[in-house]
């Protein structure tokens, strides 16, 4: 019993004789017992303050220091002085002094200290050079002690030496142990309040040349290991020395304690660790240690890794509709599975009829008894990973009231006989009887169980015929039956019970732990274990793989096995990524695909670790957990993650070997993906497919508001989080804060505001910024979760600088452009409303008149036009940009100086005509300045770069355009031209009306192809003849041996034609839409669809050996038995040529740069594969 306990117990005595006792006593008695209440009621934190009282105390009385010393409370209490002439002097009648005296006794018994004493002492040892050595010590004491290792008088450091603490110990680790160096008696210290003991144990360092005869020798130490929780472990070793080594275990360099875990774990006489029903708290680091009074050794550790599965719920044994009769009772069965096992509740309608707090694991029975009304019942299975339901409907029979005989029934009824079971299947059994009664038999009950079942009858209840059948079975199960018999009295005995087996059904579940490795280039092993569910005999396996995991399935190749779980698949391609999908099958059928692994063919790359998941710990950590492929000499791995919303940033992490890994700082309430990859010597192997998880909601207390005050400050202020949020009293808080954007932006932190305070300015920012905030609180133990980051943006204040690269130059004699730049964004101080331009005109380079301002009330504006002006005259103008808080700085003045007067804009008409012409005419401008010399015409395509540009003289009025295109915008422009120049423009843009396409869309090529479909690229019309905007075009292809067209359609330049038969030839043809209709048809080009047949061994490793500008070497293998004399042929985009197998080259010339090529191999129809290669661009060679 704890002192605290004690000190509680002794109130309530007290409390209980203080109330009964009618003992009279005396003032001196009553302070006596008063200030023992008190000692009893405050623990030992009262004892405390009144020894201090005592020893205060100047008075005559009771509690005198005569009493004091050698008093109640001195050493000496237990002394035979112990009731010193002080105490004596007490006056007290009848038996309250006698109890206030035990009590003080047991008062101090309860506060005891005692000094430290060694539960474990360290044992000499013996270990070798580069091994470990471990030292265990502990102790008990009151306070508990604590423990300190010395080496030669001085506290043991170095970074081969590691002290770690555990309950009432701590172990001194030596690793790697050194010669000479480490040898030394190694004390441990145990010390508290009391006093201090020690012990200490030598350590001998041998060189392994050294070892004598019958050092221990670990034959067998343990290996890397996944189990499944609440699966046994067992952790294997097996040592050899003279005289027979005692085992130990050692789990992250602590001592295993097998006696504290109720016999989950065992050490078995050959040495083995054994971990029954393992829970998460078992992964870890294991070594087994040998020793003899030889020495010692250590295994090497190997990690034991315990995976949680989950899976979502799902029915096994659904409910199923019953009829009953009116009064009649019937059960409904319920289960259902998952990882974790879901809860299972009954319901009807709104209405719960299994209470939360009761709901059993995984199977619900609902009994209904005295059944009247017809109604359905929904099962309901949660699990953390999400709710189903299911629905049974349970119909009451209607009576029909007949003549009834009256039968008095003495006895309960025999049992049914004949009892056989007529039909089978998956998941129901029919049963027959014979009622085995001559009277009346009011229902019969139907009980059965599965004969692999520990569980009880399941009773199907309320049968009123003599042929049933009992849905919701498992499928191929073997199952008991039995009837028994109701009469108005009761039940009868049961029938003698019947077996049947129900039927065999496809596997629901796909095989677990699909792992693939290379054994050689060409050549991989798949094995795999049996579905948690197969439903039957599993009468073999389809391994499908393919290069295009995205391809159907249809497309895939595929391997059948036989009931084993392992094969070799041959023939593969090298260095390329191979996907990979098994599934189980019964008499009845296919179960589901596994998931898909990807497989590189490069022997010695790792193979994809598998079993990825990642599970939410907390709401800045996620823990990732697989199983990576331990018969690949794995020497790191490699993660890539990213927020789901910014594929743009992704982190990677080179990690050790191991089996799991918690990434921690991550944002709260975020979705992350996350990828894996083994890496060997010989390479990186395949990356798993992205797998995703959320952080969970930030539980941070803290609330944060954000006020901007001016235009360089921010109010920052904040709630306080709730105490149960606390881990101890909060003493301060803490603010962080950074400008965005920016990645020179340092972020700044403000440090020890006082706990009671709950807001903040900060001062002196920039201007117009945003800013990120966040608050921390910190306790005595440091520093809380910042909270999820709050933004906010300083106030606005006028520019703080000018518009940027502000340039003048004139139009014309009235007119100047002025143009720039806005402020850089650092020096806008807001939102950009508008610009300022002020300009002057100067006589003699001084100013003269006032001032003119044009307020430009665009933000986006970069120029200004000024009209208005006099010829021949010189202007200052500026440029400013203003917020809502005024001007801001205003740019150097730049002088721009107008031309000479110039011919203002003439007037222009264009009517188009059917004959792709344009009549353009034109009237001299109202405004002629000068001598008037001509007239200047542009005009050009919209697509166009460049202006046809016509000169006409000042008499000229008309000009007819020809040449144009139909369904074409062309734009005009006309001016006037005197001495000074020309003169203001006008612009007009027309339309040509559509019509159909003129031509067929050009360079119709075959780009890929597959078994099944064929990629097509063309380009447009040309634009001569294109005669308006292409709205789409139709592909029109056929089997050559087919006179039925089929047809697509596309607004784009590229289509891949999908369905195609395999090894069939197709003519294709494309043509062009316009908004008027469809134009010619192109012609046809030709395309061979790849072959689903195994490919002969006529040739192997065909691929490109070398790319340059204009050409392709390609290479083959050609195997020692082929031996055909006939040519091979390389196909490749409509082209071929002929090349001699023994070659085992062809360099293919003559080809464009910056194209795609589809290369093929064939010989006599046999085709070696399909490759994609583009010839390299001139300027990237």
């Amino acid at each position: 019993m704890m002192p605290d306990d004690v000190y509680s117990l002794l109130w309530k005595v007290f409390l209980s004789f203080h109330v009964t006792s009618k003992c009279a006593v005396d003032s001196a008695t009553l302070t006596s017992c008063e200030l023992i209440a008190h000692l009893l009621k405050f623990g030992p934190a009262g004892s405390a303050h009144m020894q201090s009282g005592l020893r205060r105390t100047s008075a005559p009385g009771p509690w005198a220091p005569g009493l004091w010393v050698p008093g109640l409370w001195a050493p000496g209490l237990w002394a035979p002085g112990l009731w010193a002439p002080g105490l004596r002097r007490m006056s007290v009648r009848g038996l309250w002094a006698p109890v206030c005296m035990l009590l003080a006794r047991l008062m101090v018994l309860a506060d005891a200290e005692s000094l430290p004493s060694f539960l474990k002492a360290p044992d000499d040892q013996i270990g070798i050079s580069g091994g470990v050595a471990s030292f265990v010590c502990q102790a008990l004491g009151e306070p508990p002690p604590r423990i300190t290792w010395m080496k030669k008088g001085k506290k043991v450091s170095s970074q081969r030496f590691e002290v770690i603490e555990f309950d009432n110990g701590s172990v001194l680790r030596i690793q790697p142990l050194r010669t000479h160096r480490d040898e030394a008696m190694y004390e441990c210290t145990a010390a508290n309040s009391v006093g201090e003991i020690n012990t200490s144990a030598k350590l001998t360092v041998l060189e392994e040349d050294q070892v004598p005869h019958g050092f221990p020798s670990i034959d067998m130490g343990p290996q890397l290991k996944v189990v499944e929780r609440t699966r046994t472990a067992t952790m294997l070793c097996s040592a050899s020395g003279n005289p027979d080594p005692e085992i130990f275990w050692f789990k992250d360099f602590l001592p295993v304690d097998i006696d504290s875990s109720n016999g989950r774990i065992k050490q078995l006489r050959s040495g083995a660790l054994q971990i029954e029903l393992s829970e998460e708290s078992d992964q870890g680091k294991y070594e087994c240690v040998a020793v003899n009074n030889a020495g010692t050794r250590y295994s090497a550790p190997a990690n034991l890794y315990v995976r949680v599965r989950r899976v979502p719920p799902r029915f096994s044994i659904p409910p199923t509709d019953h009829e009953v009769m009116p009064g009649g009772n019937v059960n409904l069965t319920c289960v259902a599975v998952g990882a974790p096992m879901p809860y299972v509740k009954w319901m009807t309608g709104a209405l719960d009829l299994t209470r939360e707090d009761e709901a059993p694991v995984g199977r619900n029975v609902l009994e209904l008894t005295d059944v009247r009304q017809s109604a359905n019942y929904t099962c309901v299975a949660i699990s953390s990973l999400g709710t189903i339901h299911t629905t049974a409907q349970i119909s009451v029979k209607a009576l029909l009231l007949k003549t009834r005989f009256v039968f008095i029934l003495t006895a309960l009824p025999k049992p049914p006989d004949s009892l056989l079971v007529t039909e089978t299947t998956a998941t129901s059994v029919t049963l027959t009887w014979d009622s085995g009664n001559p009277e009346p038999v009011s229902y019969y009950v139907i009980q059965y169980h599965s004969k692999l079942s520990i569980n009880g009858h399941q009773e199907v209840d309320g049968v009123a015929t003599t042929r049933y059948s009992i849905g919701g079975l498992s499928p191929y199960s073997e199952y008991e039956f039995q009837v028994i018999a109701v009469n108005n009295i009761g039940r009868g005995p049961p029938s003698g019970a019947v077996d049947a087996r129900t039927s065999e059904q496809a596997p629901s579940s796909p095989p677990l732990h699909v792992q693939a490795r290379m054994l050689s280039p060409t050549a991989m092993r798949i094995q795999w274990e049996p579905p948690d569910e197969p439903n039957g005999q599993i009468r073999g396996y389809r391994v499908y793989y393919s290069t295009r995991h995205d391809a159907p399935l249809s497309s895939w190749h595929r391997h059948n096995t036989d009931d084993g779980e392992m094969t070799s698949i041959l023939g593969l391609t090298t260095d390329t990524t191979y996907s990979i999908r098994v599934l189980g099958f019964t008499s009845k059928g296919d179960g589901p695909l596994s998931d898909v692994l990807l497989v590189k063919t490069q022997q010695g790359v790792p193979t994809q670790p598998i079993g990825f998941e990642a599970e939410a710990e907390l709401d800045t950590r996620i823990m990732l957990s697989w199983q990576w492929p331990v018969n690949d000499q794995i020497i790191n791995l490699e993660l890539v993650y990213w927020e789901a919303s910014d594929l743009a940033n992704k982190y990677q992490i080179t990690l050790e070997p191991m089996g799991s890994y918690a990434i921690d700082g991550l944002k709260p309430d975020t979705l992350y993906m996350f990828s894996l990859a083994a890496r060997s010597e010989l390479g990186l192997g395949v990356f798993t497919q992205p797998i995703e998880a959320r952080t969970a909601q930030s539980t941070l207390p803290l609330e944060l508001h954000l006020l901007s005050l001016s235009s360089t400050s921010i109010q920052v202020s904040w709630v306080a989080p709730p105490a149960a949020s606390h881990h101890g009293n909060i003493a301060s808080y803490s603010l962080a804060y950074q400008a965005l954007p920016g990645e020179e932006a340092t972020r700044q932190a403000v440090t020890g505001i006082r706990f009671n305070v709950s807001s903040y300015v900060l001062d002196d920012l920039e201007k117009w910024t945003e800013y990120v905030v966040w608050v921390s609180a910190h306790t005595d133990k440091g520093p809380g979760p910042e909270s999820p980051a709050g933004r906010i943006r300083t106030q606005e204040d006028v520019p703080g600088a000018p518009p940027r690269k502000v340039e003048a130059y004139a139009l014309n004699s009235t007119a100047f452009r002025v143009t720039w730049k806005p402020p850089l964004p650092v020096k806008q101080h807001g939102q950009i409303r508008g610009y300022q331009v002020v300009y002057t005109r100067l006589e003699n380079g001084e100013p003269h008149g006032q001032p003119l301002i044009i307020d430009v009330s665009l933000p986006e504006a970069q120029e200004a036009t000024i009209t208005g002006l006099l010829p021949e005259k010189s202007y200052s103008v500026t440029v400013a940009a203003y917020t809502t808080k005024g001007d801001g700085a205003r740019s150097k003045a730049k002088v721009v100086t107008t031309t000479g007067a110039v011919p203002g804009k003439p007037t222009m008409m264009i009517s188009t005509t059917i004959g792709n012409t344009a009549l353009i005419q034109w009237q001299p401008p109202k405004e002629m300045v000068g001598e008037h010399t001509g007239y200047l015409l542009q005009y050009k395509r919209a697509e166009e770069e460049a202006f046809t540009v016509k000169d006409f003289k000042k008499t000229d009025d008309h000009f007819t355009v020809t040449g144009l295109y139909k369904g074409a915008t062309y734009i005009f422009r006309l001016c006037a031209k005197n001495r000074a120049g020309n003169g203001e423009e006008y612009t007009k843009v027309v339309s040509t009306p559509e019509d159909v396409p003129g031509s067929y869309p050009q360079n119709l090529s075959v780009v890929d192809l597959s078994a099944t479909s064929t990629t097509l690229s063309w380009d447009p019309p040309p634009l001569a003849e294109r005669n308006g905007r292409i709205v789409q075009y139709l592909v029109v292809y056929r089997d050559i041996n087919s006179q039925h067209n089929a047809t697509n359609t596309t607004t784009d330049t590229r289509m891949t034609v999908q369905g195609l038969r395999p090894d069939t030839t197709y003519d294709i043809r494309v043509r062009a839409f316009t908004s008027k209709g469809s134009g010619p048809l192109s012609p046809s080009v030709q395309s061979r669809t790849m072959s689903t047949l195994p490919v002969p061994e006529f040739t192997k490793n065909f691929g490109v050996r070398a790319v340059t500008k204009t050409s392709v070497l390609l290479t083959w293998e050609v195997p020692e038995t082929y031996q055909s004399q006939v040519p091979f042929k390389i196909l490749y985009n409509q082209q071929s040529v002929e090349v001699q197998a023994h070659l085992k080259k062809k360099l293919i010339r003559g080809l464009l740069p910056e194209t795609d090529y589809s290369f093929v191999l064939m010989s006599r129809g046999n085709s070696a594969g399909g490759l994609q290669q583009q010839v390299l661009h001139p300027d990237r060679s």
